[in-house]
Parts: C-alpha cells; structure tokens; sequence
C-alpha cells in the first residue's frame, strides 16, 4: 500500500466496493472518455522516501531549525492561515509540482536532489509546518537508505535550492514525513526497499534536529505506519496503522522509550465506533494534542454512502461529525494550523465514470466549503503538501 497508485487508489476503496450489475453502465450506454495518464516507468512510484545528510555539529543543527521552519506571529483568532502555495505528486505529470493553493495554477517545479553515480534514487515525500520551510525525504536502494533535505519557498512559490539536512542517513525507505510547529522534531515512517533478501521491519521515527536524537518504534512487518503528524511542540506522534486500510488512530508520547510501536502509547480513535464496516483514510492531531481530526467511510460490499470528517476531543474521547462530503473521503491534507483542510473526494457518479476527484478546502471552525479548481488533479488524484 505505499506505492502512490495503491494508496490513492485504497483512499477511494469504499466507493470501488459499491459498483454493483445493478449500477454498471450497459453496452449500449455511452462510457465518458478520460485519457490515462502515463505513469512513470520503474520503481519512482513505489517510493516514498529519502537518503539523511551526514552528521554534522550539534550547534549547527540547532541554528538549521531555528531557520527551517521558524514559525511567524500567531494568526488572530479566525483569521486564514492557509498556504498560499502546495506541492502536489500527480500521476502523469512531472514532480513535484507547486501551485498556487487557491486556483490550482502552475507555479514553478521542484526538482528532487540526485545521487551522484546512482540513478535508482526518489523523493516520495514533502513536509512543511508553516506553509514555507519544507523537509523531502529522498531515498536510494542500494543500499536502501533515505536522506533529508530542505527548501523553501519565496513569496512567488519560487522554490530555493534543496540542500541535506545535517543528519545521518535514515535506514529503509522514508514514505510519509512530519513538522512540528516549532521546527525541532521530525517524524517519519519507513519501510523496507523492494527487492531486500532480510528487510527489516517497518517503523516510525522521531529525530530531535537539536540534540540529533532519532526513537525508533517498530510496525509488524505486514503493515505500514500510515500519515504521520505531531504536535506543535513535537511532543506526541499521531499515525494511523495500515494493514488491509486504517482501522485505528494512534498516539505515541514522544518521549517513549524504543521499541514496539504497539506497546507505546494508546489507541485513541477506533473506526469500528462508526459502523461495522467503516475504515479511516486520514487523521491528524491538533497543535495543542488535544484533539485528533479524521475521515471515515464506509468499505461494506455492495453498499455506498457519503464519508465523513470528524473531530475527536482526546480528553473525553467524544466526537462529533465536522463535515460530509458528497462523496467518499480520498487523500486529504490539513495545513500546518490544522484549520483547515484539503478534501480531495469522489462521487458514485465520478467514481463509475473514472473522473478526477473533487477538490475543496474546509474551513474546521466553521464548517465552511469552499470548492477549488480540479482539472489539473488527474484521474487518480495527487498527494498534495500544503
């Protein structure tokens, strides 16, 4: 499921179990003609990750996240806090793509950093946590090792030069990557590169960029760690485990000791709360950690209803529904405030049809939608930054 295909294709997986003889268009109905996007040959696709920087001083790591991701003035209270830019993988175009978040206009490329005298390098992932400092993981297979890197973005989306982040090389390949909002903590999910004869087992990371400490917390080794995201301070890591799709949202304090990622933390959201048959396609904590936000839809066979956004207090374990998309629930992303998110979605009628997703920006104060542009998407959507 860490392939893009797969995991685009598994966030609309309720929708696919609806098809029915019942509702399959007839020989003799006209079918809606969508060109296929080509898909980028070898194992570009299959990634999400990248090889770390060498180590470097302790001070100098220190100054570099006080500068990757400095956070500016709080937003006044109900004030818009979104990006005004995104990076978007999108199947058949050339990554990564920045565009402006409001119209969905091209804006520049960003070109991933190569390995001199390798060609079976990738990046897989992008974060940021305030919209202009981002982190992209980049990994290689021989050996199969990720690195870190940094850019940022002008006022213009211009991207800057991609540089290593001070850090030694991550084991495995990095799919999924998070920003705290104070800039001294990344989380990262692994898995094991294609093709290894003794892969080690999946598992989620914090690195400390102050005092260069990286916990370790090890997955089974038929699953994956899902989209990871952390607290303001860095302080706890939310993940959503994947094995036949997300049935669970999980909570790791930071400061936990190395090992077993399910003997760490707890299980703060089940989606067997909603319904036999639903599963999660997102979730993400709050700044503050005190609330987790997330999608559920439902995957019963033959079956076919709208998903759902809902947030989930973590002190009290109640939850209420944010939002209901008309649709299923595909890849989505918040922004860095976590006030907002990009809901990419499906219909029934898109979904037969093989038509791109829809794209809005929700508004989770306010319950407010606003529907953006969605051609440049493609058919199978994108895994979209912002």
């Amino acid at each position: 499921m860490i392939r893009l295909e797969d995991r685009l294709r598994d966030a609309y997986q309720g929708a696919a179990a609806t098809v029915t003889p019942d509702n399959i268009r007839g020989l003799g109905e006209p079918a809606v003609q969508t060109a296929t996007p080509p898909v980028r040959p070898g194992p570009r696709w299959a990634r999400w990750l990248a090889p770390l920087a060498a180590a470097a001083a302790v001070a100098a790591v220190a100054i570099l996240a006080a500068i990757l991701v400095s956070p500016g003035p709080p937003s006044p209270k109900g004030a818009s806090a979104e990006p005004k830019f995104l990076i978007a993988d999108v199947i058949g175009a050339r990554r990564f793509e920045i565009r402006d978040a409001a119209t969905g206009a091209l804006v520049a490329h960003l070109t991933p950093p190569s390995r001199p005298g390798s060609s079976d390098v990738d990046a897989e992932s992008v974060a940021t946590a305030d919209g202009r400092h981002y982190v992209m993981a980049v990994y290689a297979t021989r050996p199969c090792r990720s690195r870190l890197y940094q850019l940022q973005l002008d006022d213009q989306g211009q991207p800057s030069a991609v540089t290593p982040l001070a850090l030694p090389a991550v084991p495995g390949e990095v799919y999924d990557l998070a920003v705290s909002g104070n800039g001294q903590k990344i989380a990262y999910a692994t898995i094991a590169c294609t093709g290894e004869s003794k892969p080690p087992p999946p598992y989620l990371a914090v690195t400390n960029l102050v005092t260069q400490r990286t916990t370790r917390w090890t997955l089974p080794a038929d699953s994956s760690a899902g989209r990871v995201s952390l607290t303001a301070d860095g302080s706890r890591l939310c993940y959503d485990p994947e094995q036949l799709g997300s049935t669970v949202v999980r909570v790791i304090p930071a400061n936990s000791a190395p090992g077993p990622a399910a003997a760490r933390g707890r299980t703060v959201v089940r989606a067997a709360q909603f319904g036999r048959y639903q599963l999660i396609s997102f979730a993400v904590i709050s700044p503050d950690g005190g609330s987790v936000y997330f999608t559920t839809y439902p995957a019963e066979p033959g079956a076919y209803a709208d998903g759902e956004v809902r947030v989930q207090d973590l002190a009290t374990g109640r939850s209420r529904v944010v939002h209901v998309p008309a649709g299923t629930p595909g890849v989505i992303v918040s922004d860095p405030s976590v006030r907002h998110l990009l809901l990419q979605f499906r219909t029934k009628q898109r979904q037969l049809n093989r038509q791109p997703p829809e794209l809005a920006r929700l508004d989770l104060a306010t319950g407010k939608v606003t529907n953006l542009p969605n051609g440049w998407l493609g058919r199978v959507g994108a895994i979209i930054t912002w």
